[in-house]
Parts: C-alpha cells; sequence; structure tokens
C-alpha cells in the first residue's frame, strides 16, 4: 500500500460513522405467515375433516415446500420410485406455525394428537383462495395430491425413514 493511500484512509476514519440496522432477507417458507398459510391449505385441501396427525402434518409440509420436494413426493405416491424415496425433514418451524395457529385461534388441538382447521382459519383460507396470486403452486399441488395421504402411508413413510 503506498503512503498516500494510507493518508486517505486514516484521514476517513477521523469522521463519525453510524451503523444502521437493515432488514434481513428471510426464505418464504421460514416466514411464519407462509407456514401459517400452507399449514391451513393442507388441512383445507389434503386433510379429510379439516384434521390431521402431526406426522402426516410433516411429510405434507415438507413436499410442499419446494418444486424438487413436491415432484419426489409424487413419484412415490404414483408408485413411481420406492417409499423411501422421499426423503423428509421435521422442520422446527412448522411446530412454531402450528404454536402460532393455535394461538390466533386458526388451528386447534382435537384428541391430543391431532390439529383441526376452526372456522376462523376458514375464513383465512377464504382470502388466500380469493388471491390468485397467492400460493398457487402450493394449493395446485394440494389439489393434485387431493386427501389420498392416508394416515396409514404416513406411518409407513416415518417407520421408513428409521430404516
Amino acid at each position: 500500500m503506498m503512503a498516500e493511500d494510507r493518508d486517505s484512509l486514516a484521514a476517513g476514519i477521523d469522521k463519525p460513522f453510524r451503523f444502521k440496522r437493515r432488514p434481513m432477507p428471510i426464505a418464504a417458507e421460514l416466514r411464519p405467515d407462509w407456514k401459517i398459510a400452507t399449514l391451513l391449505l393442507i388441512l383445507h385441501l389434503s386433510s379429510i375433516g379439516g384434521k390431521s396427525s402431526l406426522k402426516r402434518l410433516y411429510i405434507l409440509n415438507w413436499a410442499v415446500r419446494s418444486a424438487k420436494h413436491r415432484e419426489e413426493f409424487e413419484r412415490v405416491r404414483e408408485h413411481l420410485s420406492p417409499l423411501f424415496g422421499f426423503q423428509f425433514r421435521f422442520e422446527p418451524a412448522l411446530a412454531r406455525a402450528i404454536d402460532l395457529g393455535v394461538g390466533d385461534g386458526l388451528v386447534e388441538w382435537v384428541g391430543g394428537d391431532r390439529l383441526k382447521i376452526t372456522t376462523k382459519g376458514k375464513r383465512w383460507i377464504e382470502l388466500i383462495e380469493k388471491d390468485n396470486s397467492l400460493l398457487q403452486d402450493e394449493r395446485d399441488f394440494l389439489k393434485r395430491i387431493g386427501k389420498t395421504i392416508t394416515e396409514n402411508m404416513a406411518s409407513e413413510m416415518i417407520s421408513m425413514k428409521g430404516v
């Protein structure tokens, strides 16, 4: 480094500097509103009676979160890949979304281990469905798979995960 470069850098240090907090970008799947909305869509579009066990919710939550996961899940569902071909994760963000959804009265626990959409949650779904720009890929996927993923299938997928 040349002497004159050092002098110009040193001159800049004598000035006060200010730090300004800037918003940090967060992936959509980690945002609580996105997670709660997808939870409600899963219960509404892909769960019989708007109810589901946690194991089923974790599997469908992982499947819905990206195009790659949706494709892998559909290949397994259509028996084009083995059951263990869909590698899902138990995502902590879903647990937070469930807690927030219960706290906001959008979902409720029934029978101790099942989650059910409430009337308030159904009103949220109506708002989501009115806007075609919201969660379209997720809605299309959940409509495609419908209510075909049973609790037994979810149990099998989870037991295969341990293998």
